[in-house]
C-alpha cells in the first residue's frame, strides 16, 4: 500500500500550484480564447462533457479552482445507486485492490491537475509579458 507522506506530498503539490495559479492569475479574462499547446491527450469517458482540447485557459482555470474548493471542503456524499454491478462484486472481494486501484487513479488525476494549474500560470505569465512588450496599459 502507498504510505500516507507520498499522498501528503502529491496534495500539497497540487494545492500549491492551484493556490500560485491564483495569485498570479490577477485578470483571469486574459485567458479567455487562449488555448492550451502541447496539452496531454486526454480522453473523457463522459461524451456530455467538453474535451479537455476544447476549453480555453480561463475554463481550465475556473474549473481548477473548483476542483481545490471541492477537495477542500470534501466531497458529497457518495450514492450507493451510482456504483455499477462490476464494482460493487470487486468491492465485495477484493477491497485493498479496488482501494488501489482509486488511489492510484487520485494520484494520475492530481499530478495532471497540478501540470495543468502549473502551465495556466506560465501561460498567463507569457500573456503579461507579452502585453508589457507591446506597451499596452492596464486601467
Amino acid at each position: 500500500m502507498e504510505n500516507h507522506y507520498g499522498e501528503r506530498i502529491l496534495m500539497q503539490r497540487y494545492f500549491s500550484a492551484v493556490r500560485n495559479m491564483e495569485q498570479t492569475v490577477m485578470f483571469p479574462s486574459l485567458l479567455q480564447g487562449v488555448l492550451l499547446e502541447n496539452q496531454e491527450n486526454i480522453v473523457e469517458d463522459n461524451s456530455n462533457t467538453k474535451c479537455s482540447s476544447d476549453r480555453d485557459l480561463y475554463e481550465h482555470y475556473t474549473l481548477l479552482k473548483s476542483i481545490k474548493s471541492m477537495v477542500e471542503n470534501g466531497l458529497p456524499p457518495l450514492n450507493d445507486k451510482n456504483l455499477s454491478s462490476r464494482e460493487e462484486a470487486t468491492e465485495k472481494t477484493d477491497l485493498e485492490g479496488l482501494f488501489q486501484y482509486h488511489i492510484s487513479g487520485l494520484y494520475h488525476v492530481l499530478s495532471q491537475l497540478t501540470s495543468r494549474a502549473n502551465t495556466v500560470t506560465s501561460k498567463y505569465n507569457e500573456i503579461l509579458g507579452q502585453i508589457n512588450q507591446n506597451g499596452i496599459p492596464f486601467r
